[in-house]
């Protein structure tokens, strides 16, 4: 595909094609590490967040998951029920969708990132907006919230921050005018929290996933962010379900209402003949981890084979 030539700077850029109908994209891996690993490493290494990679395998030691260790790499995502366009944002998720304009004769596509939202007083923004400039190199001025925040908590920091290793905002930055343009999507100086919640209410990415996408989207590109932690999708008369915690309960026991769970499947399945797997859907609104769940075949559908993980050497 001759779009992702253009993402070589980030050597495992998720890049599908869209379903014809349905929204899951992307395949899960499974590959063993090494001794030298962590488990953050082979998060970025894949393009994976942080609380993704820890959800997958909740019983890997994250600093030393050790030799041959079993390490499931989540890489499925049900894209959020919006129109397949511009930039899209799902907070809970931990996750950026890009739905490049496709040519002529080519097929349309979607590319996937793992990113950090606002942190808890902090939030990102929902809504529409649009990315009104594109900055690299940038310098940040923290907004006089933030150096109030940080000189109540005891830690001033600078007003201003000049580009560099040390800026938090990485070398890239796309400007949304969102909050008076005080919303970015940009890089960062920490990439081992990418995946949680701990901005200012930008969206974060790993220092080459923003470099992979800066290049690509223009001025004017809309963006939109939503806060969807249930995502369910009806594929090739297949049901999927994927739960995520609300939005800043990671670290908590909060799990979504079943009530939300149960109408997020009833808006997928329409008016299809679906038989639904309740229980496994209970199971999984316990665990919470994110990653899609087949729970129900449309009547007529046949029932697919077990697919394979890919297995790959780090």
């Amino acid at each position: 595909m001759a779009f992702a030539l253009m993402l070589g700077s980030s050597a495992h850029a998720a890049v599908y094609r869209l379903p014809a109908d349905g929204a899951l994209i992307g395949h899960d891996r499974i590959i063993h590490s090494k001794a030298s690993d962590t488990l953050l490493g082979i998060a970025r290494r894949y393009s994976v967040g942080y609380w993704e990679i820890q959800a997958a395998n909740p019983h890997v030691d994250l600093w030393l998951p050790g030799q041959g260790t079993r390490v499931v790499i989540p890489g499925r995502f049900i894209i959020p029920p919006v129109a397949h366009a511009g930039i899209v944002v799902n907070l809970p998720a931990h996750r950026l969708f890009y739905f490049p304009r496709p040519g002529r004769h080519d097929a349309p596509v979607v590319i996937t990132y793992p990113v950090s939202p606002g942190e808890k007083g902090w939030d990102t923004p929902v809504g529409v907006t649009r990315i009104v400039r594109k900055v690299p190199h940038p310098v940040w001025i923290p907004t006089p919230s933030i150096l109030r925040a940080h000189a109540k908590a005891g830690e001033p920091i600078a007003r201003v921050w000049p580009a560099g290793p040390n800026n938090p905002m990485g070398e890239w930055a796309l400007e949304t005018s969102m909050s008076g343009g005080e919303i970015y999507i940009h890089g960062t100086n920490n990439p081992m929290a990418i995946g949680m919640a701990v901005t200012h209410g930008c969206v974060r990415l790993y220092p080459e996933d923003i470099a992979a996408l800066f290049p690509v989207v223009p001025v004017g590109t809309s963006v939109t962010i939503v806060n969807d932690p249930v995502l369910a999708t009806l594929q090739d008369g297949r049901l999927y379900l994927s739960i995520h915690p609300p939005l800043h309960s990671q670290d908590v026991p909060a799990k979504p209402e079943y009530a939300v769970i149960s109408r997020v499947i009833k808006q997928a399945v329409g008016s299809a003949n679906v038989a639904v797997d309740w229980a496994r859907v209970r199971r999984m609104a316990q665990r919470a981890t994110g990653m899609p769940e087949l729970i129900g075949i449309e009547a007529g559908a046949s029932a697919p084979a077990p697919a394979p993980h890919q297995h790959a050497g780090v």
